[in-house]
């Protein structure tokens, strides 16, 4: 069987290889370029991958994808830690990904919001606070004087609050008696007294706007949440819990008083920075604050970020600067002199390439090198002549392969993340970890590996739900999209709009996309995009597509570079030209990538969330129906 996947897969390669590789960009696995041997930790004499378990305090706890939360761990993709200047919580059950703190509760600001520092459900997708509650700022007023909120409903656009009552301002006065207690009068044909108007009504620009209720912040009326509210841009802020923050670039922002830039900030916008230069024949080109003949001259600037920098001239944190290519050469923002065969940069410093002894790795210049020594990936020079250099750990063995920072066999052994393992027959990775794909106990979800063995015979039933295992005993929701996979506790009334958990009746989803307002109809159209990776082995098996997605259209998905796939026969057949499939019901199709390749059949289609490239996701798909 496995002689015959091997010579299938080599035909399919020669033969249809153009197919792939003349379509699909492949991009590096994730973490390709990942140093594995950064994610190697000692902690008291115990070594442990930081993928794998975390340290929490004073304690190692074991878990993939765990983070801290002040002393506890918790996985980001199913929990959300909220922090103060002294406290931590965590929030189960709502993945940092979808959520926003609310002091130190978690919640989901598509269908909630954080009204002084209480959780409120949203009852409009435009809704507002009122003191602790949410009000639909289209239909009712938020009436609240001094520190005792009241929603009252809405009964004409000219309505306004007249301490805990409604007045039409239009034919009706609100007069204040005193600081507690007010009437509601018919409008004289004067208009109202000075005592109605002017103690509670200001302008804001054209607008007027409650003075006890409402702020007005640059040219916007806002909600007043308390007595301690101040502008902030056209924003407010809490001066008891925050700050107002002027960032170099953008409108101020409000931050926490933990923030460091609460420290050195103050209300006062920095100065405005001068405006770009006027540039005009022949000089059309700005650097700085000059203009200069790109004909003649170049721009010097820093490419790199790192603050604090000085060239080797003594210059620190120099402005950009024009110069003349023809008789100088800049190096990452550094000017020096062109001397002869000094044309090239390593970092900051200008090198020959015919110069001896002279190597560059990652934008470091080695001196007194010798002949045939190269950079290693991690930028140490090294000769391969002598030894094998895997990342920073010399091995004194050439031509050896490494997995992470230490050498390994091949033909012996398999690497998964930088650990090795003994091969054996239908073993494949999982992230860092090894498993037998035929294991029907062990599933892979997104680099994460299961044991399935403690859901007894719900096992077979589990599915991903990105790199988090669904449990078939609990009332969850996968929601996901294109970029996003996340897992919810079942509501009644929402529904997936990609990796989103929607209201229905605040929202309506088409093709991934959440509009405002509740639609009536017989059904809720929903999207999420499919994985392969939880399809059972009779569907997965079965005849099924792969092809690169061209376009997009009303009612259908065009594919190129289509293949027919037989996983139980081993069989590969190109389908001529493109392939269009219907989908009658565009909103429920989620948003696919052109150009991203994609398993599909008659009905529905499907992304391989486990695998980057299309050559790894063809091979478990044989590997898998082979067995």
């Amino acid at each position: 069987m496995h002689q015959k996947l091997s010579n299938m897969l080599l035909s399919w390669m020669i033969t249809f290889g153009w197919l792939i590789y003349g379509s699909i960009t492949v991009e590096p696995a994730l973490g390709a370029n990942k140093n594995p041997n950064c994610d190697r930790k000692l902690f008291h004499g115990t070594m442990y991958d930081s993928r794998e378990a975390v340290v929490c305090g004073t304690r190692l706890h074991v878990g993939a994808g765990l983070s801290c939360c002040g002393d506890q761990p918790f996985n980001p993709a199913t929990a959300t830690c909220c922090k103060t200047e002294h406290e931590a919580n965590v929030t189960q059950d709502l993945s940092e990904k979808v959520s926003t703190c609310c002091g130190l509760t978690a919640f989901n600001a598509l269908n909630e919001i954080c009204c002084d520092s209480t959780v409120a459900v949203k009852n409009a997708t435009t809704a507002e606070c009122c003191g602790k509650a949410a009000y639909d700022k289209d239909k009712q007023l938020c009436c609240r004087p001094d520190s005792d909120p009241v929603i009252l409903e809405k009964t004409s656009p000219h309505h306004r609050c007249c301490r805990h009552k409604l007045y039409d301002f239009t034919t009706q006065c609100c007069h204040w008696k005193n600081d507690t207690h007010v009437e509601v009068k018919p409008k004289p044909p004067k208009g109202c007294d000075g005592n109605s108007v002017k103690t509670t009504h200001g302008t804001c620009g054209q607008k007027t706007y409650n003075t006890h209720t409402e702020m007005c912040c640059g040219s916007l009326v806002i909600p007043k949440m308390s007595a301690k509210e101040r502008c902030c841009g056209e924003g407010a802020y809490n001066y008891a819990t925050e700050c107002c923050c002027w960032p170099d670039h953008g409108p101020p922002e409000r931050k926490p008083k933990t923030s460091p830039c609460c420290a050195v900030t103050s209300v006062v916008p920095h100065l405005t920075p001068e405006p770009p230069p006027s540039c005009s024949e022949p000089n059309t080109h700005v650097c700085g604050s000059s203009c200069y003949n790109p004909n003649e001259r170049r721009c010097c600037e820093r490419k790199e970020t790192k603050p604090h920098w000085c060239c080797a001239s003594g210059q620190c944190d120099a402005a950009p600067t024009v110069y003349n290519p023809h008789t100088h050469v800049c190096c990452d923002g550094c000017i020096s002199e062109l001397k002869p065969g000094m044309d090239q940069c390593c970092g900051d410093t200008p090198y020959g390439s015919a110069q001896r002894g002279l190597l560059c790795c990652h934008n470091v210049l080695y001196k007194d090198r010798e002949d045939g020594e190269e950079c290693s990936d991690a930028g140490i020079p090294y000769n391969p002549a002598k030894g094998t250099m895997c990342y920073s750990q010399f091995h004194a063995s050439p031509g050896q392969h490494c997995c992470g920072a230490e050498v390994y066999r091949p033909l012996e052994e398999i690497c998964c993340g930088g650990h090795r393992y003994p091969k054996r027959e239908n073993l494949q990775c999982c992230g860092v970890k090894a498993y037998n794909i035929t294991d029907p106990n062990m599933k892979c979800c997104k680099g994460t590996l299961y044991d399935l063995t403690h859901l007894g015979n719900h096992g077979h039933d589990a599915k991903c739900c990105g790199s988090v295992l669904q449990n078939p005993q609990k009332q969850e929701v996968c929601c996901s999209s294109k970029d996003e996979a996340v897992l919810y506790p079942k509501k009644t009334g929402f529904g997936c709009c990609g990796h989103l958990y929607f209201n229905s009746f605040l929202w309506s989803c088409c093709a991934g996309v959440l509009r405002p307002g509740h639609k009536q109809q017989s059904g809720m159209n929903e999207c999420r995009l499919l994985s392969v990776n939880n399809l059972k082995d009779t569907e997965l098996c079965r005849e099924i597509y792969i092809g690169t997605v061209e376009s997009v259209s009303l009612n259908s998905i065009l594919f190129r570079n289509v293949l027919k796939l037989d996983g139980r026969n081993g069989t590969v057949q190109p389908v001529p030209f493109h392939h269009i499939l219907m989908t009658p019901n565009r909103c429920t199709t989620t948003k696919l990538i052109v150009g991203k390749f994609y398993f599909f059949h008659d009905v529905n289609v499907f992304a391989d969330f486990n695998h980057d490239t299309v050559i790894q996701s063809l091979h478990f798909f044989f590997s898998k129906c082979s067995l």
